[in-house]
């Protein structure tokens, strides 16, 4: 993959798409309210996730931390 870097905007995108599944899990299909469960919540958790992942980068870029 080389040694491309995601910004947080990347990070903060790829959230938002997380949310956008959220809101429309309904619409996904016939599928059981188990598996729809099981999505909620790991959609939940990864945006979350990310967010933080975001917040970080962003304090650690506002204070002139370099990271590997």
């Amino acid at each position: 993959m080389g040694h491309h870097k995601l910004s947080v905007e990347d990070i903060e995108y790829v959230a938002d798409m997380l949310r956008a599944i959220a809101w429309v899990k309904d619409e996904l299909g016939p599928v059981s309210n188990e598996a729809i469960s099981d999505l909620e919540t790991s959609l939940g958790s990864a945006e979350s996730a990310l967010r933080r992942i975001a917040a970080e980068m962003e304090l650690t870029v506002a204070a002139g931390v370099k990271s590997n």
